[in-house]
């Protein structure tokens, strides 16, 4: 896998996420150049919204 089928997965996961309280998506910020390397930085408008981001990018699917 390479880094940007890396991201568009990571991204993927994410598509459908939505705060339930302020219907924003979560702010992803990639940084790296292999996957090795490779870090994710993650904002949104609350910590419910990064707990429920955080949990699609842990589903295996």
């Amino acid at each position: 896998m390479s880094v940007e089928e890396f991201k568009k997965h990571t991204e993927r996961k994410l598509e459908a996420v939505r705060c339930p309280d302020h219907r924003q998506p979560p702010r992803l910020k990639f940084q790296g150049a292999t996957l090795r390397d490779v870090t994710i930085q993650m904002s949104g408008c609350c910590s419910k919204l990064l707990e429920l981001a955080n949990r699609a990018i842990a589903d295996r699917q």
